[in-house]
């Protein structure tokens, strides 16, 4: 096989299917992984004559793509693998790396050999955020087992090393329940993109932002700023697996769900709001969509799923999420339309969010099914105080607005030697 002076085979095979020539070095030593959104211009020529099919550069717009998802052709996600930032290089490719015998009609002939100049501007990690903007993003080092991702309460069992600016400050090898990572002092983005492992995989993630960063409050011993972009090396090695919602039977529903009610009270008990959460929440994941025909599965099942929906209401109302605190009261009053604590929790936060009038009428049903429940009567005289001040402030406001209109008015009137 000859390969042109300059070129270099990067062809796993080494069969001359990816050739590359260095036009351009790089401004550094990295390069992107697979799952990486690159940035490049390319100028696109047939071998064969040098007639030129496609160019960005005649675009004037970067193309971009995630490397290694198979976006474009084979020769591509080899060859722009192996480059760096700032990097310009020529790529050879072989039919069989390219369009192969179909080619790509009108432009490109069936087995045509195609050459790529290649320039590499920059690129970002994959996407792995649960809300896709951008806040979590992976870049693989070394792929793991094809459809082997841990779910809720696997026990994981990693090696991690954690970045802020380049200097280290976490390097340990640990096992813990996905989902609390936070008691192994894990910010909430590495719980959510080892979801996206695979078993074997080892990735770099990125986190920025407050929410699934360490937020405002760091751990002391990592001296890190709040708010501080990280990033983390994790290598997946193994995990325990749980099996699925939809591979569980009713009994086997019921015990999870026993199981992750016990650790969100232990932690609620030690103030571990948000782990607490993420526990009551499995609760309602596991049981919210169970309908067993057995009496007393259906018995268990319905007053554990209550608990669940009453705890994440208390905890939504502890994290000032009062909207959200209703919206989980009024699904436990779906189950149980005379309860009385999710009543009561509802009229308390309804009555936070300024809305005394809807409150007064959540406390007032609380008194139709216990006529001696003080705290509601309590309740009552607030909301009918805070209306109070309401109509007192809308008032005063009416009374200035009219006082203002009336003064533009009388100064608006003409005077009597103006007068006809």
């Amino acid at each position: 096989m000859n390969i042109p002076e300059g070129y270099t085979d990067i062809s796993k095979k080494k069969d001359g299917g990816v050739l590359k020539k260095i036009l351009q070095p790089g401004t550094s030593d990295e390069k992107p992984n697979h799952g990486a959104t690159v940035s490049v211009h390319y100028v696109g020529t047939l071998n064969a004559d040098g007639t030129k099919f496609d160019s960005s550069r005649d675009r004037c717009a970067h193309f971009e793509f995630v490397l290694g998802k198979g976006q474009v052709i084979k020769g591509w996600d080899i060859g722009v693998a192996t480059m760096k930032k700032g990097e310009k290089a020529d790529f050879i490719i072989k039919a069989e790396y390219a369009y192969g015998n179909a080619g790509s009609p009108p432009k490109i002939p069936g087995g045509a050999t195609l050459n790529f100049e290649v320039e590499l501007f920059e690129w970002s990690g994959e996407d792995v955020s649960p809300e896709k903007d951008g806040t979590i993003r992976r870049e693989t080092i070394e792929p793991g087992e094809a459809l082997t991702n841990p779910n809720e309460t696997s026990t994981c069992h990693v090696h991690l090393v954690g970045r802020h600016e380049g200097r280290v400050f976490m390097d340990q090898e640990i096992s813990f329940i996905l989902g609390e990572g936070a008691e192994h002092k894990l910010p909430e983005g590495v719980d959510k993109a080892l979801r996206r492992f695979t078993k074997g995989e080892k990735s770099t993630i990125t986190i920025k932002g407050t929410r699934y960063t360490y937020g405002s409050n760091p751990p002391e011993e990592f001296n890190l700023p709040a708010n501080a972009e990280l990033q983390f090396t994790i290598f997946l090695k193994d995990f325990d697996k749980v099996p699925a919602t939809w591979e569980m039977c009713p009994g086997d529903k019921i015990k999870h769900a026993k199981d992750a009610k016990e650790r969100g009270t232990k932690f609620l008990s030690e103030g571990k709001v948000k782990l607490a959460l993420s526990k009551y929440k499995r609760m309602e994941e596991i049981l919210e969509y169970e309908k067993s025909g057995d009496p007393e599965e259906k018995k268990e099942r319905d007053a554990l799923l209550l608990a669940a929906y009453l705890n994440i209401s208390l905890v939504f109302s502890k994290l000032n999420e009062q909207l959200k605190c209703v919206q989980y009261c009024d699904k436990a009053l779906e189950l149980s339309a005379r309860n009385v604590k999710a009543l009561y929790r509802k009229g308390t936060a309804t009555l936070t969010m300024n809305e005394p009038e809807a409150a007064q009428k959540v406390f007032e049903e609380i008194l139709e099914i216990e006529p001696d429940n003080k705290a509601a009567q309590q309740q009552i005289l607030a909301c009918k105080h805070k209306v109070k001040e309401f109509e007192q402030k809308a008032k005063k406001q009416f009374k200035g607005m009219f006082e203002k209109m009336s003064k533009n008015e009388e100064e608006n009137q003409p005077s009597a030697s103006t007068s006809a």
